[in-house]
């Protein structure tokens, strides 16, 4: 260890100077060092006591001066300086801790009262305001949420007042019914006057006269005189808005009328058609806002469906009434059904020729079978073919009727039928007077075309007749030949029709198309026409039915389709079975039937209006016996037909008759 350049002191406890070269030459050293700069550091007493050693060296000095401490007196002293501190911290500490959480709990607080409050809002509660005092974030964040509230519940308000406005307007289609709700609406906003003006174009042309207006509110009718204005400007405009009506121009204005301050219309459009304007009028100027503008702009929305609808109504009921007042004008009897035979409209004459009482609106929507009794009307109006039918009626007043019901369809389907009875009394009896004069003209040609026949065969008895007059003598017998073939069917149409009972009996089916194809198998070969016969394998062996008819209306079929068949063609006779029928079935590739003929071809002396049909011999009678047969039968017959292509007739009868056609005829 070197001794320091220079003289070394040292300071005591009570600061006075001592010497002390260990000492010095101690501090002057750190590490083995010479050191430059102030040190620190602990040391040992001579008397062994602990020391805390300061050195700093004097700067420009050869000296140092040297600063010595017992440990024990500086460690007191640090513990009496920290003791204070200690303390003082602790109780900052704790009044920051009482501070915090007081603080805690206030925002706490505040936050729990805006999450009851943001629940009261989630639920649909919006009845409650906030409390809004406060300037700092949570007060700010009151201010937020009670704007929002207030936002919403007057949203609510407008979706509650366009609910009820709706039902309303779907509650009626009466014109002043639905707009009412509406206007009462636009009231709510504090208007003094709400109007709904309708364009005259979209009023139904009717005897009635139909209102076009309707207003409420305390002032409704003192500004009407606006009315025909508001409805021009608002077919060129969607929306008219006039805060201040005084400072417009674009309406005229009369000073000696009374009129509002403040003006909002909308226009009343659906799909594209002006229906009129919904107008309110405010006694005070107001600058509307957009949300008044948005609801008053929706309920103008409402108003124009509630007009559309009301208006489609209205179409509806006059064409109904129109309608109507036809259906009951006309004499003859109008059901109409729909696809569950369910009525929807009859006439006053349908009323009385049924026995109902003659407020047809009593039975609309009941049963068919609960209004109609007569079995063969009722089968006609529940039938589900689409094909026209037609049935003669006689009532309990003894009256005939033809009824005739079609099918109503729409895209394909059925959704009704419409029956209308024509009262035929009166041609019925003169078809019966005709049928009589005919049947007794035709029972007194018999004799005298017997007599003609005879005496034409015995000529050739007398003498021998040259060629020319055998030639006469043919064509006398053939002319009196083809009269008495027309008097036997007036004869035999005459019976049936006068509905002389039918000779039932167990009929052979089989024996009724031999005998007709071997009848007619000449007749077929004459033109080479080939006459088959197909029997279904389930077809009856016998059917209740009279013989002879049976067997004339088969022939009459076969007949006419040789007759319209070209040569080296072919005719068909078929059976097919149904529950409870059968039915033949004759098809020929004939010359076919046009189609304006076809509604016509069972009538008595009607003839097809073709060439080639009027070529061929008939009275036009056969047919119309056909179907006099199988009327009588309770069957029924029709054709298809396709000119050019051949005819396909149909004669279907009953397997049994009913006890009362089984009445053995005179």
């Amino acid at each position: 260890m070197k001794n320091l350049n220079g003289t070394g002191f040292l300071l005591d406890e009570n600061n006075r100077i001592i010497y002390h070269s260990d000492t010095v030459e101690m501090a002057a050293t750190y590490n083995g060092q010479r050191s430059a700069e102030a040190i620190f550091y602990d040391d040992t007493a001579s008397d062994g006591t602990r020391q805390l050693v300061y050195y700093q060296p004097v700067t420009g000095r050869p000296w140092a001066v040297v600063l010595t401490v017992p440990a024990q007196q500086a460690q007191q002293l640090a513990l009496n300086i920290a003791m204070p501190l200690s303390l003082m911290i602790v109780i900052l500490a704790i009044v920051a801790m009482i501070s915090l959480r007081v603080g805690l709990r206030v925002v706490t607080g505040s936050l729990q009262g805006l999450a009851t409050e943001a629940n009261r809002i989630a639920q649909g509660n919006f009845d409650h305001p906030l409390q809004t005092e406060g300037v700092d974030e949570v007060g700010q964040l009151r201010r937020a949420f009670e704007k929002m509230r207030s936002s919403l519940q007057a949203r609510l308000n407008e979706i509650n007042s366009l609910l009820r406005v709706s039902q309303g307007v779907a509650s009626s289609l009466e014109m002043q019914d639905a707009v009412k709700p509406v206007l009462d609406a636009i009231l709510s906003t504090g208007a003094n006057s709400v109007s709904v003006v309708l364009s005259p174009s979209i009023l139904p042309d009717t005897f009635v006269e139909l209102p076009s207006r309707f207003a409420m509110g305390t002032v409704k009718d003192i500004y009407a005189h606006l009315d025909d204005q508001i409805l021009a400007l608002a077919q060129s405009q969607e929306k008219v808005v006039l805060p201040n009506l005084s400072r417009s121009r674009e309406l005229e204005l009369d000073p000696s009328l009374p009129q509002p301050l403040a003006l909002l219309a909308v226009a009343l459009r659906h799909e594209n058609r002006y229906y009129g304007v919904v107008w309110a009028g405010f006694e005070q100027p107001r600058m509307f806002s957009d949300s008044d503008i948005r609801f008053i702009t929706t309920l103008a929305g409402q108003a124009a469906l509630a007009v559309a609808n009301a208006h489609l109504f209205l179409n509806v009921e006059a064409s109904r009434r129109q309608l109507k007042a036809i259906l009951n004008s006309t004499p003859d009897p109008v059901l109409v059904t729909d696809h569950r035979n369910r009525l929807l409209l009859t006439n006053r004459a349908a009323a009385i020729a049924l026995g109902q009482s003659e407020d047809t609106t009593s039975d609309i929507g009941r049963k068919t079978e609960q209004v109609v009794k007569i079995r063969p009307l009722l089968a006609l109006l529940e039938s589900a073919t689409t094909e026209n039918q037609s049935t003669e009626i006689t009532l309990a007043d003894k009256r005939t009727y033809l009824a005739t019901a079609s099918a109503v369809m729409v895209e394909g389907k059925q959704i009704g039928r419409v029956c209308i009875m024509r009262d035929v009394t009166h041609f019925k009896e003169l078809d019966m007077m005709k049928s009589e004069f005919v049947a007794t003209v035709s029972h007194d040609l018999r004799s005298p075309l017997t007599l003609m026949r005879g005496y034409a065969t015995m000529l050739e008895m007398v003498g021998e007749l040259n060629e020319q007059q055998q030639g006469y003598v043919k064509k006398i017998i053939s002319g009196v030949e083809n009269m008495s073939r027309l008097v036997n069917n007036l004869l035999d149409l005459g019976r049936i029709d006068l509905g002389v009972g039918l000779q039932v009996e167990n009929v052979s089916v089989l024996d009724i198309i031999e005998r007709v194809t071997g009848a007619l198998q000449l007749q077929a070969s004459q033109k080479n026409i080939a006459l088959n016969v197909e029997l279904s394998k389930d077809m009856p062996h016998a059917i209740e039915a009279d013989q002879a008819l049976l067997h004339q209306a088969v022939y009459n079929l076969v007949e006419n389709a040789i007759k319209y068949t070209p040569e080296k063609e072919r005719v068909t006779i078929r059976t097919e079975t149904q529950p409870g029928s059968l039915t033949f079935i004759v098809e020929d590739s004939g010359i076919g039937i046009a189609a304006d003929d076809l509604p016509r071809l069972f009538e008595k002396f009607y003839r097809g209006k073709q060439r080639e049909a009027r070529a061929q011999h008939g009275s036009g009678l056969g047919l119309a016996i056909v179907h006099s047969i199988a009327t009588n039968h309770g069957g029924r017959v029709w054709v298809d037909s396709e000119v050019g292509k051949g005819s396909t007739f149909y004669l279907q009868i009953p397997l049994a008759q009913p006890k009362e056609n089984k009445r053995i005829g005179s």
